[in-house]
């Protein structure tokens, strides 16, 4: 077989799989309800792809310290505005508009167990397309977003006992002084 043959085989195919590919969007055969889950192969793709595009952008990034209490209220403050609705907390389900989003959003006590910091850092930072998971990088500075890094950290062996008690610990003002001030990213 010559070249030639090679190349315009080559291009027929492509242009014969991009034909189905547009004719797919077209023809309103995909489901894109947010109600029914992907199965099988999609939702290995899915998660696969999901799980090495953050590692693969976390690989390069160093977290701070983030043992620090404070640091951690503040992530507490944040996590407690924003993320509980989604995620849940001890003792708390996620609301009802969880229930809605496809993928589910999981419980992040136990799902970030297998995360280092700076997978979370991504997360946080960048959201997730397609989701329901935003980024807050737009909004929050790194500070901030490790803050809340290191909040997840902590709950991870977190009751509702505690989970509760930490509610109480965290002062008013700096709940109201961390959701009115979230900083840029050159602060």
């Amino acid at each position: 077989m010559d070249m030639k043959t090679v190349l315009v085989t080559v291009v027929v195919v492509i242009l014969v799989e991009a034909a189905f590919f547009v004719a797919g969007a077209y023809s309103g055969i995909p489901d894109i309800a947010a109600t029914n889950r992907e199965r099988g192969i999609m939702r290995w793709f899915l998660n696969t792809t999901k799980d090495h595009s953050i590692s693969s952008r976390a690989a390069k990034i160093v977290p701070p310290p983030l043992g620090d209490s404070a640091m951690v209220k503040v992530g507490f403050s944040h996590y407690n505005e924003m993320c509980v609705t989604c995620h849940g907390a001890p003792g708390r389900e996620a609301d009802e508009l969880a229930q809605g989003l496809n993928p589910y959003p999981p419980d992040l006590a136990y799902s970030t167990r297998d995360m280092s910091p700076s997978e979370m850092f991504v997360v946080v930072k960048d959201g997730i397309k397609m989701t329901g998971m935003p980024g807050f990088g737009p909004t929050h500075n790194d500070t901030l977003i490790w803050s809340m890094v290191a909040f997840l950290q902590r709950l991870q062996t977190m009751t509702p006992e505690e989970y509760r008690a930490f509610q109480k610990s965290v002062p008013d003002q700096m709940m109201e002084e961390s959701h009115g001030h979230h900083g840029s990213e050159d602060d």
